[in-house]
């Protein structure tokens, strides 16, 4: 009896063959997205660490001076912490009002399908609409809300909240809650749809209130998709620029600036290209190590994501 029979080794051969293959052929489809992702990332990024260490206007390297200036700001921490504190913020409230929609979604009554749809509106609409829009909503010389509050009498002066100290940092995280509410609803409202009804139903016969069934029943189905959401909104969110500059241009007397808007006013309004370099390359490095932290969570490696 030949070892062929019980090691195929031509069979090994072939499979070995056609895995290699498959492996070549997956690896060569991945190429044009890799260098996509190099040309429009890792490009960019490999450039702002040179500028980092250059003064732009005499192409002199300067070293980790713009790194020693960076440190040594305490406008930079302060930056660093409101930064923290909104994205904080936003996806909490982003996360509460989102699944409070999708639970609400989640029950059957007339007009299910129109909310739905109508809901989305504020996910589509573009950030200078949205702007515009909410300028408009809360001016104190014609805005509707600022004219609805001094009937009703709960104002007697009309009030602009993007130039009160103490009103424009909230302000701004509820308009940016409300624009990405609908999208953690909609994630939501999708993941409710696959909870089998007979869990609801064993959990009422246990005599599970609204709550214990919330916790029970619904967030262990949940969880894997929130962890996923948290991790894309506290890197999207942190990184937003756009809304915040549209409403506020990180004003009144800097309450909005986060690191983004920070880095743009480095780079345009004091007009050094290298320090902002610097804060650029801080930015991303501190994202790394969030992204990094996270993926550690005993939560994150159980989850079926993981």
């Amino acid at each position: 009896m030949g070892i062929s029979e019980y090691f195929p080794v031509e069979r090994w051969r072939r499979g070995r063959r056609s895995w290699d293959r498959r492996t070549l052929t997956g690896m060569a489809l991945m190429v044009p997205a890799l260098v996509i992702v190099a040309i429009a990332l890792i490009y960019p990024f490999l450039g702002a660490i040179q500028i980092s260490f250059l003064n732009i206007g005499t192409n002199e390297f300067v070293g980790l001076r713009h790194y020693r200036w960076l440190i040594g700001q305490d406008v930079f921490w302060a930056v660093v912490g409101r930064s923290v504190v909104w994205t904080v913020a936003n996806l909490a409230l982003q996360g509460a009002v989102g699944i409070g929609i999708a639970l609400l979604l989640h029950r059957h009554f007339f007009g299910r399908d129109a909310v739905r749809t109508v809901m989305l509106i504020p996910f589509v609409i573009p950030s200078a609409v949205t702007a515009i829009s909410w300028q408009w909503v809360l001016n104190a010389s014609y805005g509707p809300v600022n004219e609805w509050l001094l009937t009703l009498g709960l104002l007697s002066t009309p009030v602009n909240p993007f130039s009160e100290a103490e009103l424009a940092f909230p302000t701004v995280i509820l308009i940016n809650t409300w624009r990405w509410a609908p999208l953690v609803a909609l994630v939501v409202f999708a993941v409710l749809q696959t909870i089998p009804r007979e869990e609801y139903e064993a959990a009422r016969i246990e005599g599970a209130g609204i709550f214990s069934e919330f916790y029970h029943v619904t967030y262990p189905h949940l969880k894997d998709s929130l962890l996923i959401l948290g991790l894309i909104g506290f890197l999207l969110t942190f990184n937003i620029f756009d809304l915040i500059w549209l409403l506020t241009k990180g004003g009144p007397v800097g309450v909005t600036t986060t690191l983004p808007v920070f880095i743009y006013e480095v780079a345009f309004n004091l007009r050094n290209i290298g320090r902002a370099s610097a804060v650029s390359v801080v930015l991303f490095l501190l994202l790394v190590v969030f992204v990094a932290l996270y993926f550690r969570q005993r939560e994150f490696k159980e989850s079926e994501f993981a």
